[in-house]
């Protein structure tokens, strides 16, 4: 399995908003050679994926709970983590799952880091072309915080867990390619 990784983070200062709260975005770009956007997109924009998720990640999460919603836009879930982990549990919430720009916007309701002072934090997957059997998979943070909790907040957030969510997504469907086409090659 080929693949490059470009990472890249960028931590954007944009304006200091009312209550000197600040905004942060991370952002990882993974560049895949082995399958293409579409099949890519198939795991992160299915309505399956927070079981998909939870089985290709054994013991990152305790348990993931749809509260409401088949897992498609609008559907709310409950993210528990195992004992020791910050944070241990958070809500969320699917608000975009756009399938022709291939965007996933997951905003957190409840608990996690809203509960540590954050005012906003939302995680962004978006696909993009590159060729016949390759993408690029965009991963992104985007939260606010007030300045004065900032220097607690932020050392904690990252984007290193989309990253390892892209990269299990990518081995699961050339893996899954691999065992298709050998079984069309066994049947014809």
């Amino acid at each position: 399995m080929k693949y490059q990784i470009v990472f890249s983070i960028f931590l954007l200062f944009s304006s200091i908003y009312s209550a000197e709260s600040l905004k942060y975005t991370l952002i990882n770009e993974m560049d895949v050679v082995g399958a293409s956007a579409d099949e890519i997109w198939s795991v992160f924009g299915s309505n399956d994926a927070p079981k998909i998720f939870l089985q290709l990640l054994p013991g990152v999460f305790e348990k993931i709970e749809i509260l409401k919603g088949n897992g498609g836009v609008g559907s709310i879930l409950r993210i528990v983590y195992p004992k020791g982990t910050v944070p241990l549990t958070n809500k969320e919430k699917f608000v975009t799952i756009d399938n022709r720009r291939r965007l996933k916007e997951v905003l957190q309701t409840e608990g996690g880091y809203l509960a540590m002072g954050a005012t906003f934090y939302m995680e962004t997957f978006q696909i993009f072309p590159k060729g016949h059997n390759s993408c690029t998979i965009k991963s992104m943070v985007r939260y606010e915080v007030p300045e004065k909790l900032a220097s607690n907040v932020s050392p904690i957030i990252s984007v290193e867990f989309l990253l390892t969510m892209a990269k299990v997504a990518t081995k699961y469907v050339i893996e899954n390619k691999k065992k298709i086409s050998k079984y069309y090659v066994a049947v014809v």
